[in-house]
């Protein structure tokens, strides 16, 4: 059946593609400002590389626009006197849709006044400028370019050196840290795990919440981030929202293996400057299961919804109104005759997995002067997690309930950050956000048939961040920032002050060094907090007064760019990791280090030790000549101390792992412009740490008995997936069409997750990760 519905893929794109008309023109516009201040820049001007008499000179307020372009690849670079040039490659213009471009400059600190043009700005350089290491911007065009990248960031992030995936979803490993120690934001506050099919106490999940449409360039960091950022021990993803176009109404709907998607954006009224940017999605990975391919074992359904509202003013700054909701839901159902039930032994039990996260926000934005810009978000986020495990003994007798678990969590939060630059070589940045943390946990278990409160809490609390930053820009050589982060939880006043600084040294047009050093501070899992621990008759929570999880971070890093578009990078990092709960009454190998999602119903203490080192390299060969190649190596090595106080490799200590990713384009000779390109990713990583099943245990007691004594210290079969990608672009007068074919795991390889003792067959069996799986889809901007 999916051949089928290839094929009316394939027919419809055909048939629209039949016919010759001139090559279609398109505008490239968008508004330039200041990097760290967003104060507009006038009189710039913009100029398309390789034609004459292209060019255009940016308004009073920083807008700027070129009429009639080619539609196709073309590079643009913008100068202004006093300001570093900025050289855009290889932008491609698309006959669906205006190219928007939001241009941040930098000051040229040297004392020149000619314009000298050296090279382009590092194209994975973050966007931040206080990150120094251990971080880059994923753009737009990476999360739609990248084979089997499902337009997702996580998925994308898993591409870059020190991250791995956790799995079928995109949790993230990073640098052998457990995926819940990441950070997501959005428009400058933090946000929920965005990812459909989640889990409680993690940061991933199977499907991203964050449609594509919406995304600007954005940050990704592993390791000893900037001050403005806390409560995160691995990294931190800092998503960005693109605006609306505020001139023209633009449309976007696509089909695809994983559902209906629908975007629209365009202006309120022509000539005010505001926009609006929605997008929703339907899934239907239900459909794909009926067509054959074992995505899930249960019925499953999600969808989700963003928005990107701008509202400037004249006078008081301009207005933002952001947003995203995502609802999803595993579900099989009992038998509901007994005929089912007789006939149908599956039917006999039952199980839910429900997963909502959403978040809605306001933000502020002013500039005071030309020296201060003030920005202030005030939000509402929050999730609902609900599981349920249920079985009929009998199809009319009652239903036995043997797990039951709501939680759910929701933050009022506010956030302002000024950022003050004294002048072109000091910059400084400051700012507090609190969250009031409103909660209701409940974890119910059975016990002999019986129902028990592992969890049961409900009530608020505060997180409290507070920083300052401090960034000297000695030369456009030599730059240093200096910083603080503090946060308070008023549920047992737990407070923590983390030092952060870096420095970055520019050798020479080619070569750059750079060193960061971070202490970090997350607080526990909410429901580790109000564990309900049975000491004989009675029920205490010994946990209440839980520290937070700290962790240092040392980065030293070096890039060189070896020939034209070719940059090499590689890091060196220790982390020490402390004050992590492990078992506070008995000699044991726990350690919420190990935890990928769910609580912790444990007696715990903050004295468990950690560390993470390694070696990591990254070969970039950026987009030019219509052929892009990214390829990541990294070596390293993750411990911890538990009660027992042996180290031990943690369970996602794979050792070390492989990225190669690469894509060509070739343009076609047809009535129409068009292109088809390919994309590959391979990906090969260590085994999943496990620890040893005893055989001969095993089998007397007919289930899974494991050797203690060597927690974590068998690794499964090394991970190996191959995914490609053929994507066929057609631009029409007023229209792109884009056709994508592509395979995960190409080689259907059989990569196990983990293993267990099969008492029928008498031997070890192992799960393993997704198969081969077709990834198709039609895309259309209008």
């Amino acid at each position: 059946m999916w051949k089928k519905l290839l094929f009316i893929l394939l027919g419809c794109f055909l048939v629209m593609w039949v016919g010759g008309q001139p090559v279609p023109l398109q505008s490239i516009k968008g508004r330039i400002t200041e990097r760290n201040i967003k104060t507009v820049i006038s009189s710039a001007t913009i100029k398309i590389i390789g034609t004459e008499g292209k060019s255009a000179i940016s308004d009073s307020t920083g807008f700027f626009q070129l009429n009639n372009i080619p539609v196709g690849r073309t590079s643009v670079i913008i100068t202004h006197i006093g300001f570093r040039p900025v050289l855009l490659n290889n932008l491609l213009v698309e006959s669906g849709k205006e190219l928007v471009l939001t241009v941040e400059m930098d000051e040229d600190l040297s004392t020149s006044k000619e314009i000298i043009i050296r090279s382009s700005r590092n194209k994975s350089r973050p966007i931040n400028d206080l990150a120094m290491v251990s971080a880059r911007m994923f753009s737009v065009e990476e999360t739609r370019r990248f084979a089997a990248g499902l337009n997702d960031p996580a998925r994308i992030a898993a591409n870059f050196a020190g991250v791995a995936s956790a799995g079928d979803g995109n949790g993230l490993i990073i640098r052998g840290n457990a995926p819940n120690g990441l950070l997501w934001r959005m428009e400058g506050v933090d946000i929920p795990n965005p990812n459909h099919f989640a889990r409680v106490g993690t940061s991933g999940g199977a499907i991203s919440m964050l449609s594509a449409q919406l995304l600007a360039n954005s940050d990704f960091m592993t390791s000893a981030f900037p001050a403005e950022y806390g409560n995160a021990l691995s990294g931190v993803f800092d998503i960005k929202l693109r605006k609306g176009n505020k001139d023209k109404r633009e449309h976007t709907f696509s089909l695809s293996t994983l559902g209906i998607d629908f975007a629209t954006e365009g202006y309120f009224k022509k000539g005010y400057g505001g926009s609006y940017l929605i997008n929703y999605r339907y899934g239907f990975l239900t459909l794909m299961q009926k067509l054959g391919f074992n995505i899930s074992d249960k019925p499953t359904s999600f969808q989700d919804l963003s928005l990107n509202i701008h509202l400037p003013t004249k006078k008081i700054g301009s207005f933002s109104v952001f947003g995203f909701g995502g609802l999803s839901k595993q579900y099989d159902e009992l038998a509901r005759d007994s005929i089912t039930w007789v006939n149908d032994p599956s039917t006999r039990s039952s199980s839910l997995d429900a997963a909502n996260a959403g978040a809605l926000g306001i933000s502020h934005q002013i500039n005071i002067g030309k020296r201060i810009l003030w920005r202030s978000v005030l939000s509402k986020n929050g999730y609902l997690y609900r599981e349920e495990d249920s079985r009929l003994d009998k199809f009319n007798a009652p239903v036995v309930f043997s797990r039951i678990n709501k939680f759910s969590e929701w933050n009022t939060q506010f956030s302002s950050i000024i950022t003050f630059k004294a002048s072109k070589h000091h910059l400084f940045k400051l700012g507090a956000y609190t969250k009031d943390i409103a909660f209701n946990l409940q974890q119910r278990e059975a016990v002999s048939n019986v129902l028990r409160d592992k969890i049961k809490n409900n009530g608020s609390t505060w997180l409290t961040n507070y920083f300052v930053q401090w960034k000297w820009d000695a030369s456009n050589k030599f730059s240093f920032q200096l910083g603080g982060h503090g946060q308070q939880l008023s549920l047992n006043q737990s407070s923590a002050f983390q030092p952060r600084f870096g420095l970055r040294y520019q050798i020479d047009n080619s070569q750059s060094l750079s060193f960061g050093y971070g202490m970090h501070a997350q607080i526990q899992p909410l429901g580790n907090y109000f564990a309900r621990i049975r000491v004989g008759n009675d029920t205490v929570m010994p946990n209440k007064m839980l520290d937070f999880s700290k962790s240092k971070h040392y980065v030293l890093g070096y890039s060189i760019q070896i020939a034209k578009d070719w940059n090499l990078r590689t890091e060196v990092y220790y982390q020490w990791l402390f004050n992590i709960p492990i078992h506070a009454l008995r000699t044991s190998n726990y350690s919420v280090i190990n935890l990928d999602d769910d609580f912790s119903i444990e007696t715990l203490a903050n004295k468990g030790l950690g560390q993470n080192y390694g070696l990591e390299f990254t070969l970039d060969r950026y987009w030019n000549d219509r052929f892009y190649l990214l390829s990541t190596l990294s070596l390293y090595q993750s411990e911890y101390r538990p009660s027992d106080k042996f180290w031990r490799s943690t369970r996602y200590n794979s050792n070390n792992s492989f990225t190669l990713l690469l894509g060509k384009e070739w343009v076609l000779k047809t009535r129409r412009p068009s292109y088809i390109g390919f994309d590959m990713k391979l990906i090969s990583m260590g085994g999943v740490r496990v620890t040893p099943i005893d055989l001969v245990q095993s089998a007397i007691r007919r289930t899974t008995v494991t050797i203690i004594s060597r927690y974590n210290e068998e690794k499964l079969r090394s991970i190996f997936r191959l995914d490609t990608q053929f994507e066929w672009k057609v631009q029409y007068k007023k229209t792109t069409g884009s056709l994508i074919l592509g395979v995960q795991n190409a080689t259907n390889r059989k990569n196990p997750i983990s293993h267990r003792y099969d008492a029928n067959q008498g031997k070890i069996t192992y799960n393993y990760l997704l198969g081969r799986i077709p990834v198709f889809g039609y895309k259309v901007d209008f």
